[in-house]
């Protein structure tokens, strides 16, 4: 049935398709998903996706990994991460780097896991590099504050949260960038940012969607995006399933604006940008680990002679790098895209390159 359906909304885009259309995947994961399933090769020739700077880990500069792992080589200290953010080197040592030399580093999936081993070693300092975009933002604020209500003063977190919607605006302001629509993740339902996307759809004259991650999920976006440009209307339609209440939406903003403020962020390939990041606020500074151990996330970028930053901001593709599958590949990486799952050039390679294997459809 999926498969029926998958296959009647690629002959609606072949057939709708009429003129060269431009659509940035904003995600890494959609990036990821649309490799999978073979799309690039499938959609209608006219039907270009270029990849966006959704990728928390691959935007993350040199000197913010620099700071990581000096937190990471003090005494009594337990660094905890997502598995995605060891590798990814500073301007000389990465987290699993240090690990190897004795640093305690260990691999979680969730904020609250970090909290919970927090309390089951209160000899340790239990440090969270909060790496992610603003759908992140919550659950990070959820428990800063739930570590402040219980008195647990050996947890802390490394702010070095991204808010993709300002960067995006700065893009979009290149007058040669050239792009007709916006296709975004299901995860920016999570704090009610989808204002900032319509704002966004109408200041640049875009359509936006937002869709799932399974296969008709991205073809029923796309569908839609295309009629809205053919169309010429400029407005962010929501498709997702992921749907929560006006209650839910406004405690997580609050528990946001209680923790955080936005401050003008380095992006690793794309420079500063204006009040898209987001700090702990002073009244929480005891888990603000960067005030805690005295320690600046330093604006450093490691020099990278691959195209990581052309990439990100939708002007190439993995190919069009000259590196690309040959001095960076998946066991070699050179720059963040090749090292993070959900960068646009590990899932070129893994499905292109690598073993081939897509998902059948």
């Amino acid at each position: 049935m999926k498969e029926a359906l998958a296959q009647e909304l690629l002959r609606e885009l072949q057939h709708i398709v009429d003129r060269p259309i431009r659509i940035m995947v904003v995600c890494g994961t959609h990036n990821r998903a649309i490799m999978r399933y073979d799309l690039r090769r499938k959609l209608p020739e006219n039907l270009d996706l270029v990849a966006g700077p959704g990728c928390s880990v691959c935007v993350m500069p040199a000197g913010h990994i620099d700071a990581f792992v000096r937190i990471a080589m003090q005494p009594d200290v337990i660094t905890v991460t997502c598995d995605d953010l060891l590798q990814v080197p500073g301007t000389r040592d990465s987290l699993a780097s240090v690990q190897k030399k004795g640093a305690r580093v260990e691999v979680i999936s969730s904020p609250q896991e970090a909290l919970d081993i927090a309390i089951n070693n209160p000899d340790q300092i239990i440090v969270y590099p909060a790496v992610g975009f603003e759908a992140t933002a919550p659950g990070i604020a959820e428990t800063i504050l739930d570590a402040a209500c219980q008195g647990i003063d050996n947890f802390c977190v490394i702010p070095s949260i991204r808010l993709l919607p300002p960067t995006l605006d700065t893009l979009l302001a290149d007058p040669d960038w050239d792009i007709d629509g916006l296709l975004c993740s299901d995860h920016i339902n999570s704090l009610s940012d989808t204002e900032a996307y319509t704002s966004l759809a109408r200041k640049y004259n875009l359509s936006c969607c937002i869709a799932g991650f399974e296969l008709e999920d991205i073809l029923r976006g796309l569908v839609n995006m295309v009629k809205q440009i053919k169309k010429g209307v400029s407005q962010l339609e929501n498709l997702s399933s992921v749907i929560y209440s006006s209650e839910e939406y406004s405690m997580a903003k609050r528990m946001v604006a209680e923790v955080f403020f936005a401050v003008d962020t380095i992006w690793r390939g794309l420079g500063i940008i204006e009040e898209s990041g987001f700090v702990i606020r002073d009244e929480l500074s005891l888990y603000d680990a960067t005030k805690r151990f005295n320690i600046r996330l330093s604006d450093e970028q490691s020099q990278c002679q691959c195209f990581c930053g052309m990439i990100m901001s939708g002007r190439g593709l993995p190919p069009d790098c000259p590196d690309f599958g040959k001095g960076c590949t998946r066991k070699h990486p050179i720059g963040p895209c090749m090292l993070s799952s959900d960068g646009i050039c590990a899932s070129y390679f893994k499905y292109t390159l690598e073993d081939g294997t897509t998902a059948r459809w």
